[in-house]
């Protein structure tokens, strides 16, 4: 570990010192239940709880934890390789054979990327391929969903495969003109977008299914009424290698190569490519996950994560298990954790304010400050007049009726390890007991329940920076 240890920076010594609860200053929590904990970040003591062993869905907090255990399995360094390799030879521009596009594993793939391939391809003087066009990947979890009960066109919500192209997601963009609705559909990314052949859309006047596969594309069904005004709208993508080889294909087009409609297939090359892509460096991917909680990148992460510590994971479930029993057996966790997957986009999840604070207690051990700064900086509301000199870095999660935040907190040269988790067990398990494919709704309450959540966690903050940590 020195290695990646000198690559993320030194951490800071905290001298240990108790404090009283900062429970008594707090507003009222959210109904439903709490639990909290502040644990001096060097030596583990704990200066204020409640709850601390009790179970609680963490949300995207988990990726603090996918965080951590990507950091401690992989080398920083780390990429992740999209290639093309040809099967056959190549003469006068005319490859007579096959060509083979393989995804690596890169969750971070955009149609920018795939743009540099195509020029690639074209100075290799590749201009006709007389055999297939064929899509494939490494080993690894395929899914039509990240999590089949949370809302299935969620933009957050996509397909998972070896093979991803802008986090496998599309954009719908919706014009009213004279009458007419025109809709467009762009594999759009900030470097370079193309239309989206392999997504198509329709207006739904009345009932039918929002969502369908076809033998070429797969079709969504968007209802007239959310589309009287113009906009624009992600959408989640069920396909995702034809969903890049399609775009590959165009891509290819508008660089003169003539490529065959794509085909997937289970054979994976072993020769050397013919060109490739090579990822941002893993932590840097690591760093974008945790900012902008990009779930699809969290699985891919820890998918990454479980492969290097043992075997190659079926599902995303089954890659959540092999890391979290790492965790136990490096001894960073005590008890069992169930953790659903990687991203946090589960209510089935249990985690320990404790637990989540050993692991982050671990990640500060390991990486010091290189760990600390994947979390966001953040700052109290309300007056500053009397607070010391502070700074906090957190990572957040929210679902209806779950409010979760963890991290780094800092008053003058000493620093602690917080985590506040708090959920209304009985409104949660109604909403996932009546739980349809396509609601978005916010449920009855969820507002100001969620507000009340926010109100108390950050009384607690203030609470403990206003004691100075002692």
């Amino acid at each position: 570990m020195t290695s990646r240890r000198h690559f993320l920076g030194g951490a800071m010594a905290l001298a240990a010192s108790p404090i009283g609860s900062a429970e008594a200053s707090a507003p009222r929590p959210a109904p439903g239940r709490t639990g909290y904990i502040l644990m001096d970040a060097e030596n583990g003591a704990v200066f204020d709880s409640r709850n601390a062993d009790d179970g609680f869905i963490p949300a995207s907090t988990t990726k603090a934890i996918t965080a951590f255990v990507t950091l401690s399995t992989l080398a920083p360094t780390t990429r992740f390789f999209t290639r093309l390799h040809a099967r056959g030879p190549l003469k006068d521009g005319v490859l007579d054979g096959d060509l083979i596009l393989v995804g690596g594993g890169d969750s971070a793939l955009d149609t920018g990327d795939l743009a540099q391939l195509a020029k690639a391809l074209k100075a290799k003087s590749v201009r006709q391929v007389t055999g297939d066009f064929l899509v494939t990947g490494i080993e690894g979890p395929t899914q039509p969903v990240l999590n089949p009960f949370q809302p299935l066109q969620a933009s957050y919500n996509p397909a998972i495969g070896p093979l991803c192209l802008n986090f496998n997601r599309v954009l719908l963009r919706w014009r009213n003109r004279g009458g007419r609705r025109m809709l467009t559909t762009h594999a759009h990314a900030s470097e370079r977008s193309v239309p989206a052949e392999a997504i198509a859309f329709r207006a739904l006047r009345t009932g039918g299914a929002l969502h369908g596969l076809e033998e070429k594309r797969e079709v969504w069904a968007i209802p007239s009424r959310d589309m009287r005004r113009d906009g624009e709208r992600w959408f989640p993508v069920r396909r995702p290698s034809l969903y890049a080889a399609t775009v590959f294909r165009t891509l290819c087009t508008a660089e003169g190569i003539a490529l065959p409609e794509p085909k997937v297939t289970t054979d994976l090359p072993t020769d050397a490519p013919l060109a490739m892509h090579r990822s941002d460096v893993v932590f840097a991917q690591i760093k974008k996950m945790m900012k902008y909680s990009t779930n699809l990148s969290a699985e891919m992460l820890g998918i990454a994560a479980a492969r290097e510590i043992g075997g190659t994971p079926e599902t995303v479930e089954a890659a959540a298990q092999t890391t979290t029993g790492w965790l136990k057996s490096e001894g960073i966790v005590r008890d069992d954790l169930m953790l659903e997957n990687h991203s946090g986009l589960s209510t089935r999840s249990r985690i320990t304010p404790r637990q989540m604070a050993d692991i982050l207690r671990a990640g500060h051990e390991r990486f010091g400050s290189g760990y600390i700064g994947l979390h966001t900086e953040g700052r109290l509301r309300g007056a500053k007049t009397g607070l010391p000199t502070y700074n906090f870095r957190s990572k957040t999660g929210t679902m209806n009726f779950v409010r979760c935040l963890s991290g780094f907190l800092e008053v003058g040269e000493r620093r602690a390890i917080f985590v506040i988790f708090g959920m209304d067990d009985v409104r949660r398990d109604m909403l996932d007991a009546q739980y349809a494919p396509y609601d978005e709704r916010k449920p009855h309450g969820s507002g100001r329940w969620l507000r009340q959540a926010l109100d108390h966690e950050n009384a607690l903050l203030r609470g403990w920076v206003g004691r100075g940590l002692q």
